[in-house]
């Protein structure tokens, strides 16, 4: 049995990823902000996998999820999806906090699931880290300065990921990973209010994105920035 971490699963392209892997035998190790969704996911999806009430913006709360998924042995993927986007607006208008929000979430979370996960992965010679980038981290879109900085970074992030990996002679796998195209999220809702419905939902994404991650980028050791197929 294949045994995937997944950060932000209550919601979103997290839970669809949480529910696929689920259908096809996966174990998942989830993560989620608060007690109401914890319970919920634990009341969903039963014994066969765990959930933790988790900032990925913590460090020390990251340390320590690390660690106790470790104590169930090695593992196959960590895929740090958890984010936020901001409200469109022009780039001088958005309010400081807004920046530093973004940065830390989209950015410094990724840092730390990186610190806490991937010696974990290099001492037992195994492991993907795939981090959550997106279109919009490729190619800018007016409005979202703080949504892109951050996942512009995040690609760079990655790439330098995938460096220091070849550096190390190590055979784990890092990724930056586009959802490709838009998925009609509540993400996708607030900076596209008039169009989003148009989108493919996650449910349908999901079933794309797991085979993807499973069949193609994990069994054949795949590195670098990818974007998941239509």
């Amino acid at each position: 049995m294949k045994k995937i971490a997944i950060t932000g699963v209550s919601r979103g392209l997290g839970y669809a990823l949480l529910h696929e892997c689920a259908s096809r035998d996966v174990r998942v190790f989830g993560t989620c902000r608060s007690e109401k969704q914890l319970q919920k996911l634990q009341d969903e999806f039963g014994a066969q996998h765990e959930f933790y009430l988790l900032d990925t913006t913590n460090v020390d709360q990251m340390n320590e999820f690390a660690t106790n998924v470790y104590e169930d042995g090695q593992l196959d993927a960590f895929i740090a999806n958890a984010g936020i986007i901001n409200d469109r607006l022009p780039a001088w208008e958005v309010p400081v906090q807004v920046w530093k929000t973004n940065i830390d979430v989209n950015l410094m979370g990724m840092v730390h699931s990186i610190n806490a996960f991937i010696p974990k992965m290099i001492n037992a010679e195994h492991g993907c880290f795939i981090g959550m980038s997106s279109g919009w981290g490729r190619e800018a879109s007016d409005g979202l300065a703080p949504y892109c900085a951050s996942k512009f970074a995040v690609e760079g992030l990655i790439g330098s990921l995938v460096l220091d990996l070849a550096q190390a002679y190590s055979s784990v796998q890092a990724i930056a990973l586009d959802p490709g195209g838009g998925i009609n999220t509540d993400m996708l809702a607030a900076c596209l209010p008039d169009s989003h419905t148009d989108y493919k939902t996650p449910e349908i994404w999901a079933k794309v994105a797991v085979d993807y991650i499973i069949n193609d980028l994990l069994r054949n050791n795949r590195s670098g920035s990818f974007t998941i197929p239509d």
